[in-house]
This record gives structure tokens, sequence and C-alpha cells, in this order.
């Protein structure tokens, strides 16, 4: 697929371009080649109305531009203007093949919709890259994603199934789906009275399926220990376990760092912290939370805490809660 594309030639005549069909079991028609100045180029030809031909985003070194080839069919061309960013280009290209691979191939406008509607979500997530370092809340929540990853489902399930299992990074208000269940991983710092952050009313809301609230506690250790984990050596390791089922697995990988707004950085090192425990509860019954339909009419956008202690009653059993989830 995406791997092929180093070995294409550049297009021997100027305006044109040498592609090939990325994936013939994809329901659309993406290709990808180089034009002929060697720039990589990734292109769909789908329907298209006039009204999508002016929402094309605009995104930083790179150039999008429809033509038309016959009908309503138009062809969107999206061109690399810096091959050294083309470790990024191709994980949004990808990206784009990702979030379409489940539409019907009848002819229709819905794949350029998605397509474009997912670019402008890599534009705004890759611009947000590059502007700041994560902070430190969301350093924390990050690790212990990376942490119930790695520790948890992949000893389970493999490294392709689990990583298919995190859906919180695609803007999900949860965190992992598995087998329709639902596990929303809350991590913090070990303290006397622990409480757990909820960032919406439908974070926890039951309508959405089985949920289960895994809380992990975490505790600094210098960076120096052995048996601490630094945000970077967290990605590192779940990206060495990808490594050895192929480029495909990995590119999945990178694709959820980047929705995280995650890239390796010398700051991410300077913290390291160790697992000190990791309780799931189910949320069931009275557990306390708050659901849309508790709301009066006018709010939303609710946030809350939840005290560990009173979750007690709710408690169940990690392995066999897994293991029930995947039968």
């Amino acid at each position: 697929m995406l791997d092929e594309w180093d070995q294409i030639v550049p297009a021997s005549e100027p305006g044109a371009c040498n592609v090939r069909l990325a994936d013939a079991r994809h329901p659309l028609d993406f290709k990808i080649g180089k034009n002929f100045r060697s720039k990589y180029v990734f292109q769909i030809d789908a329907l298209c109305t006039p009204e999508l031909k002016k929402s094309v985003p605009k995104l930083t070194g790179i150039d999008c531009t429809f033509e038309p080839i016959a009908n309503d069919r138009f062809r969107l061309s999206i061109t690399l203007g810096d091959p050294a960013d083309f470790r990024n280009f191709r994980l949004m290209c990808m990206g784009l093949m990702l979030a379409t691979d489940n539409l019907s191939p009848l002819p229709s406008d819905r794949g350029m919709i998605v397509v474009l509607d997912e670019l402008r979500r890599w534009q705004d997530m890759l611009r947000q890259r590059r502007e700041r370092l994560l902070a430190r809340t969301e350093i924390i929540g990050l690790v212990g994603e990376l942490l119930f990853l790695r520790d948890v489902l992949v000893p389970r399930f493999g490294i392709l199934s689990a990583l298919r299992c995190w859906i919180g990074h695609e803007g999900h208000e949860q965190d992992f789906t598995v087998g329709g269940t639902i596990f929303e991983v809350k991590t913090q710092i070990v303290t006397a009275d622990r409480r757990i952050r909820i960032s919406s009313e439908d974070q926890l809301d039951p309508v959405q399926g089985r949920i289960f609230i895994c809380n992990q506690g975490i505790a600094p250790l210098p960076t120096t220990d052995s048996a601490s984990d630094t945000l970077n050596r967290l990605a590192g390791d779940i990206r060495n376990l990808a490594t050895d089922y192929g480029h495909s697995t990995v590119d999945l990988f990178e694709i959820a760092l980047l929705n995280a707004r995650y890239e390796w950085k010398d700051e991410y090192d300077e913290e390291a912290w160790i697992l000190v425990d990791r309780s799931l509860y189910a949320v069931i019954g009275d557990f306390p939370r708050i659901e849309r339909n508790d709301l009066r009419a006018g709010v939303e956008l609710v946030t809350y805490s939840i005290r560990v202690a009173d979750c007690e009653q709710y408690r169940v059993n990690l392995e066999e809660t897994i293991s029930e989830t995947a039968a």
C-alpha cells in the first residue's frame, strides 16, 4: 500500500503525475504517486459538489487542488511541498483511508465529505502539535492510556487488536472499546483523597453501552530509576511492539500519537512515574455520576469529580472482566 510510495518514479512530463492505486480493497479510489518534480502526491477520485470544492482546508506545506474528471466526479490532489515532512504526510494519508474504509463503494459524495472533514481535523491537529507541549495533566492522562494499552490490552489481544480498541484520541468521549464494552481510563498521582475527573455529562452515560472506569494511581520516580516510565519511554515500548507486526501497525500507533498531539520531545523525559495501583469499577445502578437525563433544560458541558472512596462497592475484577468482554 503506502509502503510502495518511494518505489514510484517521477512523472516524465511537467503537469503530469505517475500514480498507482493505493489499495484495491478500499471502497474509494485513492492513488499514490509522484509528479514531475518528484513531489509526493495523494489523490482521490470521487463525486463532489461545487460547495465541497470551496471547503478545501489550507495546510502548511501541503497543496490541495481540485480538477474535473467526468460528469460530477472530481480529483482531489494533495501534494507535499517539503519531502522532509513525508512521515506526517504519509500518516495523514493513511488516516484519510482509515476514516473512509467502511464507506459504501456505491457512487456518492460521502467519500469526499469525509475526506475533507478529516483533512480539517489533521489541519487543527498538526497546528496544535507544532504550537505547544502537552500540559502536565495531558501528559499524565496519556501516560495512563499507554500503561493500560501496554499492560492490560496488548498481552490479551496482541498489539494490532489493542490499538484498534484505543478510540479516545479520535475525539470520542471514552478511551477504549473492547467488544462493544467501554473502558474509561482515569489516571492521577496517588493522594490520600483521590478523585476521578469526568469531562462531560455523556462520558458515563450508560446509553452508550456497558461502561467501566479503570482508575490508575501513579507516583513519581527519578528518571534514572529502571522501574520508572517517562512518556517517551512508554511510547517507545509500544512502538517497538508494533514494529514486529509491520509498517501498517506502526502507522496505526503513530496516527494515534499524533491525534493525541504527541511527538517525541526531550521535555517528555523530564518526569517519570511508576504504576502504584489499578482498579476497575462497573458504572451500574447507583454509581455516582451525572447523566444527560439528570440535567435541566439549558444545562450542558458539565464537568465534575467523583471520590474514588465512594466507588468501592462497584469494584470488579479486571482480569475476569476483560476475559468476559473478549469472549
